[in-house]
Order: structure tokens, then C-alpha cells, then sequence
């Protein structure tokens, strides 16, 4: 406990400094980058529609897999902008499939390189068990901090299912075995929550517990980047309940009892989003976003230093926009989260579950795992 509120109290004290230089309008080292280096991708989820960006069956292809990227693009910004880049805690890359990048151990080699404080970790389907297997020895040979999040949508033919492949919960399955095989730690699983697995919430939790990973769940998300921007097919009144319902356990989890707090009506979104300020989204193609759910881009890294691209006035008039979001997506409440930890404070003050919350935070999952 002792050890909890002396976090929480560093953290406050470094929040005091965000939200000053932020009222101020000055710009300020980021302190997470969440990045898509390909939209390429092999599954073909039912909530998600990626995997149809570069497919012309589903419409005119507007970008194309060899305007993303290159190693060399990649590794020319890490050390390009290395000095803006000094107080950075992790870079998560993702996709589409981050592994179906033939260059990927490179990629991590490069920002490893510049960056060997910062946090590395890879999102995947698992969907290639072997060929993950064989990155993750390549990588672990000059960094051992590596890590990895698996999804996990559902529990056999339910998580095949939502992926839209046969024999995907298997192959999910073999990836986290093989994972732990090579002595990964925090291993994550998350799941994305449709009407098609709305009730199967504990059942994959205790799968993902029993394995020795972390489990979180979060609503089918719609914007740009997922391709799906009409969204899926909403939640009835009863789901929502059975939702609420299911969440019941995780009353010591930030980002999951706030969900269910969200959906029984009885608490807002009080959090304020620091997304495209201490966090930001660089798409495959370079391009500098606020978040996974903007669309407004901040300019690209090709064209220019980052702190001056995030530093234009243009930058904070797409800032302004991001001030009445309500949205309660985990990959950015977690970093804003992180950052402005006042709401997780008063959160935790009101919370009957305060032992279990202080022994999830001694297992990292609180703070560092919103």
C-alpha cells in the first residue's frame, strides 16, 4: 500500500508539470508512441476490417504496402529525433500483423539501439506461431526486455470465429506457449468485445490467468485505422448488462471497472485525454496522429524533426478537438492515465476493493497496465 501511494504521489507531482505546459501551449517530450508499422494483415476479424485495406475486392486501395515504411525510415527517426525522444517509456508496435514485417527484428534492432530505455513490445493475432517463435530468439539475443500481447477473443471456435480463421485459438494458444517457452514475462492478452463474445468475459479471463498472463477487455473500437468507420453492430440494453455483469470481478482493474462503471450509468469519463501530447500514433505510412480513433495528422515524419511537427500551430488546433473526448479506449486512457493519475486516485479512494487493487498493482497491472 505504502509502496502504491508513493507512486501515486511521483506521479502526481509529474502530472503538475503535463498540465502546465499543456495550458501553456508548449510542447513537451512524448512519453509513449504507439506504432502500426504495417496494415498488412492475416486474420480476418469480424470487428475489425484492416485486413481489407489492401485488398481490391473491397474497394479502390488508396496506399499501397510499399508506401509504408522502410527500415531505413524507421531507423532514420529514432535517431533523427533521439533528443525529443529522451523521456519516452515505450514504443508498442502493431499492425495489422506487426510479424508479418520480414524486417521486423531490425526494426526493434534500430529503435532498440538508439533507444535502450525504452520499453519494446510487439501487439499480435498469433496467427504464426512458429515464425513468432523464431523473431522472438532473434530479438531476445540483444534484448531480453522484450514483450509480447497476444489477442484472445473467445475460447476455441468463439475466438475462430471472431477472427474469421480456422484454427486462430489454437495457433493464439501455441504463440503464448512458445512465449513462455523462451522465459517472456508480462505477457498480455487482450480481448475486443462484439456482440458475437460479449458473454464469454470470465471464462476468458481465468483461460488467460490459468496461462500466467495478464487479461483486459475493451469494446470493438470504429475509426480510420480500423477500416470500419461505421462501426459494428451495437450492444442491446440486456448485453450491456451481461457486460456489466461480468466486469463485477474486476472492481481492482482502473480501465475495466470504469467500463463497467461507464455502462451501468453510474459514473462519466472524468479523465482527461493527453493523447497527441504525451502520446502519439505513427501509422505505417509515417504519418503522426493523436490517437488510433483520430483522424487529423499532425504531419509525417518523412517531412521533418518531431518536436517541430507537434510544435506547429496546426498541432494545437487539432488539440483543441481531442479536449471533449469522451471516449474510453484502452490504449489511450491507459497513457493519459498514466500521466494525469488524479482519476485513478479518486478512483481508488472510493473503492471497497482497495487491498486486491494495491496486490494487482505489486503484479504491475495497475499502473503500468491500465
Amino acid at each position: 500500500m505504502i509502496k502504491l501511494f508513493s507512486l501515486a504521489a511521483k506521479r502526481i507531482f509529474s502530472s503538475a508539470y503535463y498540465k502546465s505546459n499543456l495550458s501553456l501551449g508548449r510542447a513537451v517530450k512524448p512519453l509513449f508512441i504507439n506504432f502500426p508499422i504495417t496494415y498488412l494483415c492475416n486474420s480476418r476479424c469480424v470487428m475489425c476490417a484492416i485486413w481489407k485495406k489492401y485488398n481490391s475486392a473491397f474497394g479502390e486501395i488508396e496506399r499501397k504496402p510499399q508506401d509504408e515504411l522502410k527500415l531505413k525510415d524507421i531507423a532514420d527517426f529514432v535517431k533523427n529525433n533521439k533528443g525529443f525522444l529522451s523521456d519516452l517509456k515505450s514504443i508498442g508496435l502493431t499492425g495489422g500483423e506487426a510479424f508479418l514485417r520480414d524486417d521486423i527484428v531490425e526494426i526493434i534492432r534500430a529503435i532498440h539501439q538508439e533507444l535502450p530505455w525504452v520499453d519494446l513490445g510487439v501487439q499480435t493475432n498469433g496467427l504464426l506461431p512458429d515464425l513468432i517463435k523464431e523473431k522472438i530468439v532473434e530479438v531476445l539475443k540483444f534484448y531480453p526486455n522484450f514483450k509480447i500481447a497476444v489477442s484472445l477473443d473467445g475460447l476455441d471456435v468463439v475466438h475462430d470465429r471472431m477472427r474469421g480463421i480456422n484454427g486462430a485459438y489454437e495457433k493464439a494458444m501455441q504463440t503464448i506457449r512458445y512465449a513462455k517457452e523462451l522465459g517472456l514475462t508480462g505477457i498480455t492478452c487482450g480481448m475486443t468485445l462484439t456482440v458475437d463474445n460479449f458473454d464469454r468475459i470470465q471464462e476468458v479471463a481465468q483461460k488467460v490467468e490459468s496461462l500466467g498472463c495478464e487479461f483486459s477487455c475493451f469494446f470493438a473500437e470504429k475509426s480510420e485505422y480500423f477500416g470500419n468507420k461505421q462501426g459494428n453492430r451495437a450492444f442491446s440494453a440486456q448485453q450491456l448488462n451481461t457486460i456489466s455483469g461480468q466486469l463485477e470481478k474486476f472492481r481492482h482493474h482502473y480501465f475495466m471497472d470504469n467500463l463497467r462503471l461507464q455502462i451501468s450509468g453510474t459514473a462519466k469519463r472524468t479523465l482527461p485525454c493527453y493523447s497527441g501530447y504525451t502520446s502519439y500514433v505513427i501509422n505505417p505510412y509515417g504519418d503522426i496522429l493523436p490517437c488510433i480513433l483520430a483522424e487529423d495528422s499532425f504531419g509525417n515524419i518523412r517531412q521533418g524533426l518531431f518536436m517541430d511537427i507537434v510544435s506547429s500551430d496546426s498541432s494545437w488546433q487539432i488539440r483543441k478537438k481531442l479536449k471533449t473526448c469522451k471516449c474510453w479506449c484502452q490504449c489511450e486512457v491507459s497513457t493519459s492515465a498514466i500521466v494525469m493519475p488524479f482519476d485513478v486516485l479518486k478512483w481508488f479512494l472510493k473503492s471497497k476493493d482497495k487491498k486486491k487493487i494495491a496486490n494487482a498493482f505489486n503484479k504491475k497491472i495497475l499502473l503500468n497496465r491500465l
